[in-house]
């Protein structure tokens, strides 16, 4: 069973963890950062996808950064049912979406789907689950928060940085072109598939729609922008990524929330145009995407912190984990190939639970 001091609140970065307990208030965006000066803390939390939907701050009771311990992998219940391995629906959504793409409607959309782990007549454990991310994924952006009115949390292992921000400098890491490391990590058949990525005509076309969409959405915040003119990869343990790190100097007065909101969401999450993506997503996916795809992390009292996107995540609870994944459609995606690869982005959770999400041969 979960232990009852297990925090409402996680972020793990590298060595140190953001360890936060207990909610002084609930706050907006308009005013998390005046709030957070007037108390003298800062503020953590959730931002949807949907940005016109709600955001879930809040200015907590307690927080402190310590050293994180590493721990072992403990082997978890196998679920009772899988629902969601093979998804023909994600399959006929792609292919409807690439008909819209060749019909000039849009330049890419982003569309994700779910698999739904029950575990009946055996519990587990939310504090576990974390613990195994943490040893599997030791690079990536941990985070666990606990979802208001419930008893779940959402949890996962984010590869992607949104917004850090420290004394006005900046930074944001937009990740956009994908494929599976299916060869033993370190070899040359493994950095082959990187490279191959790298020449990607397709992925490069995609990865740069993204930095060329963040660049415009920062102008207006920043003093000093600088943009590299050709990304560079990145690997987590299942895949590798085109990856771009933006850096910069934010305007007098904008914070780290500011930052993150202002390129929230990205064509990396959401399509482009935007509107036209947004549009597409409800049309074609049949479940509220919720968090998947916003915003965690944190701010604090001068509005320095740290957003990563809400990615390679599972909501979970002692009786279920529902898992998402989302793969980018751009001209020249394929059903099989888009099915697969949110496969191996489901693995990345899966792993943590013991489960293999690319059963299906396709």
């Amino acid at each position: 069973m979960r232990t009852p001091d297990f925090s409402e609140f996680l972020f793990t970065r590298n060595d140190r963890t953001l360890t936060v307990s207990g909610e002084l208030f609930r706050v907006c965006e308009e005013n998390a950062l005046e709030i957070a000066q007037r108390q003298g803390t800062g503020v953590v939390g959730l931002v949807p996808f949907d940005p016109q939907a709600q955001p879930y701050l809040v200015v907590p009771e307690r927080w402190e950064k310590t050293p994180t311990p590493q721990r072992p992998v403990h082997k978890l219940p196998q679920p009772s049912s899988l629902e969601g391995i093979d998804n023909p629906g994600y399959r006929q959504a792609v292919a409807t979406a690439v008909q819209k793409l060749n019909d000039g409607e849009l330049d890419k959309v982003v569309l994700a789907r779910l698999l739904h782990a029950k575990y009946e007549g055996q519990t587990l454990d939310p504090e576990t689950v974390y613990t195994n991310l943490l040893a599997q994924q030791p690079r990536a952006f941990v985070f666990s928060a606990k979802l208001p009115g419930s008893d779940r949390y959402l949890m996962g292992a984010s590869p992607e940085l949104v917004f850090h921000s420290e004394e006005g400098a900046f930074t944001t890491h937009p990740l956009a072109g994908t494929v599976s490391r299916t060869a033993l990590a370190g070899s040359t058949d493994d950095a082959q598939l990187g490279e191959a990525l790298l020449r990607s005509a397709k992925d490069r076309a995609e990865h740069a729609t993204v930095v060329d969409d963040i660049r415009h959405r920062l102008e207006s915040l920043t003093e000093e922008l600088h943009v590299p003119a050709v990304p560079s990869l990145m690997a987590t343990p299942q895949l590798w990524h085109l990856g771009t790190k933006i850096w910069g100097k934010l305007r007098p007065g904008m914070s780290s929330l500011d930052g993150a909101r202002a390129i929230h969401p990205t064509p990396a999450i959401c399509g482009f145009p935007t509107e036209s993506a947004l549009d597409l997503i409800q049309q074609l996916e049949n479940f509220n995407r919720g968090f998947f795809g916003g915003l965690v992390g944190w701010m604090d009292a001068q509005g320095n912190g740290e957003w990563a996107l809400v990615l390679r995540c599972a909501e979970v609870s002692e009786t279920q984990a529902t898992l998402f994944a989302g793969a980018g459609i751009v001209e020249g995606s394929t059903p099989e190939s888009e099915h697969a690869e949110t496969a191996n982005k489901l693995g990345s959770f899966g792993k943590a639970l013991g489960i293999d999400t690319t059963a299906i041969a396709l």
